[in-house]
């Protein structure tokens, strides 16, 4: 089966602590949000201490047109994009002419060509490198992005593939939007990017095997998050229902998901989850019947970067990697929701 060889990630240089981040909001709604006050304490209850922002953080008090946000998206995202690659090549101890697939992972931005072609002359890929871009996954796209690696490898058993994902969540703050969910947002989004590489059989290299993928998209659930494309920008659909539809969908999601490959949720031994939210966290946690150890990534990662979106696994999984974890023989599950409304699950194999 193929392996998960290394992983690595690259942040914005402007760090905001969250006190920071919860004054901000307050001035930048002022005057505009009933009962703001009130609601200013999501910010003290999301379990983030900081984030990395593309920008520092009076420049998003101004407006500014589409197409220097998209500019900065294209231009000093796919810089950071290409960083955190470079970094994941470096330390799989792979040359950019070895990668045969690049798999491009974004929701927050659009580029025309896509992301994964500008990193073909930012990395210095073969030019007949395969490529895959996806957009419009959300958190779950670094979770479809590694499943697609694994689909690729299965099928070119000698081939390296190279998920790279970039999410500038702090670019689609919609101004106009005078909304809680809006303050949600800005109480948990960041900016990042990560990526993975995953190798077939047929090369001689470490790491926890893929064992197999499930794709789930829960039915009538489309405005559980998403965006509304307006003409003022991307804005934010974020429904409350998130986390009562994760305590009520996932435990059959896993168990079924398990059963199919010959496995049962007692031998999962490592949970390498996307951390979408303190709510969710904890709905995730209560679904699986999970002690507070289990998510401790997921939680660590929070705290400091926020949720990047499709990049947070990915970086949790960097994260997983490094620690002694990754050394403990069994079976792991990495997972992550998103628009759909879906979820993406792996299965690991230490």
């Amino acid at each position: 089966m193929p392996r998960i060889v290394a992983a690595a990630s690259a942040f914005p240089s402007h760090r905001v602590p969250q006190v920071e981040a919860r004054d901000a909001a307050g001035r930048f709604f002022a005057g505009n949000f009933p009962g703001l006050n009130r609601l200013l304490p999501v910010f003290d209850h999301a379990r983030v201490e900081s984030r990395r922002l593309m920008r520092p953080l009076p420049w998003y008090f101004e407006r500014h047109p589409a197409e220097e946000i998209n500019r900065i998206f294209v231009q000093e995202g796919g810089a950071l994009l290409a960083e955190a690659a470079q970094r994941c090549l470096d330390a799989a101890g792979c040359s950019a002419q070895a990668v045969d697939m690049v798999i491009a992972v974004t929701t927050t931005g659009l580029s025309t060509p896509s992301l994964d072609a500008r990193l073909v002359g930012a990395l210095g890929l073969r030019s007949t490198v395969a490529r895959m871009p996806l957009w419009g996954l959300g958190c779950a796209g670094g979770a479809a992005g590694l499943a697609r690696a694994f689909d690729f490898c299965r099928a070119v058993p000698g081939a390296r593939v190279l998920v790279a994902g970039l999410e500038t969540c702090s670019l689609t703050l919609f101004p106009d939007d005078i909304s809680k969910k809006n303050l949600v947002a800005t109480a948990i989004f960041g900016d990042g990017a990560a990526a993975v590489l995953v190798a077939g059989d047929d090369l001689p290299v470490t790491g926890p095997r893929i064992l197999a993928t499930r794709s789930q998209l829960f039915p009538d659930t489309e405005r559980i998050m998403g965006w509304d494309i307006t003409g003022g920008g991307m804005e934010l659909v974020l429904s409350p229902r998130l986390p009562a539809l994760i305590r009520q969908q996932l435990p059959g999601l896993v168990d079924d998901f398990l059963r199919d490959h010959g496995h049962s949720r007692s031998e999962l031994v490592h949970f390498i989850t996307h951390p979408g939210g303190a709510k969710v966290i904890d709905a995730y946690r209560q679904a699986l019947h999970l002690s507070r150890d289990d998510l401790a990534l997921t939680e660590e990662l929070l705290r400091a970067f926020g949720n990047i979106s499709s990049v947070s696994v990915l970086a949790v999984l960097e994260r997983w990697l490094a620690s002694p974890r990754a050394g403990q023989h069994g079976l792991g599950l990495l997972s992550a929701f998103g628009p759909g409304f879906a979820a993406e699950l792996v299965l690991l194999e230490v």
